[in-house]
């Protein structure tokens, strides 16, 4: 049925109503035939909002997830690299960690990331500025990083 069929349909039945139940249930089965037509011509099917609701839980649980995860993995990845144990990585931590990962990080490079992130460059970045360089800035990746 193409949705102008359905539309016809529908308005000449809505024509004919004259408020009885029958002639109601004929409108609402026209409007159904519509919105099925409208929705198969766009390519779209109708989700029930208990399906869509339990579809966006199962996508937050998974954010949550990973987000747990990549902290787990920054706070680790924080931990073997921070060779002083004074809660900073320092230039030279932070060097140790590019290195590792199979990067380079030349000293205005880690000024400007200290910069960009509050951190004082003559202390280095804390466990929490290390978890927003790999999440909010986008500077590495802590799973990749950790393996």
């Amino acid at each position: 049925v193409s949705s102008t069929a359905a539309l016809e349909r529908g308005m000449s039945h809505q024509h004919e109503a004259s408020g009885s139940d029958d002639d109601m249930e004929s409108e609402d089965r026209a409007m159904d035939a519509l919105a099925a037509a409208i929705s198969e011509s766009e390519g779209a099917q109708f989700v029930e909002p208990e399906v869509t609701r339990e579809q966006q839980v199962i996508a937050e649980v998974a954010r949550r997830r990973d987000a747990a995860e990549t902290k787990r993995k920054s706070d680790a990845i924080f931990d073997r690299f921070d060779a002083d144990g004074d809660g900073y990585l320092n230039f030279d931590e932070l060097r140790a960690l590019g290195l590792a990962t199979g990067g380079e990080l030349p000293h205005p490079a880690f000024v400007a990331i200290c910069e960009e992130l509050g951190a004082a460059p003559h202390r280095g970045v804390t466990k929490s500025l290390l978890l927003t360089m790999y999440t909010d800035a986008g500077l590495g990746d802590a799973p990749r990083d950790y393996n």
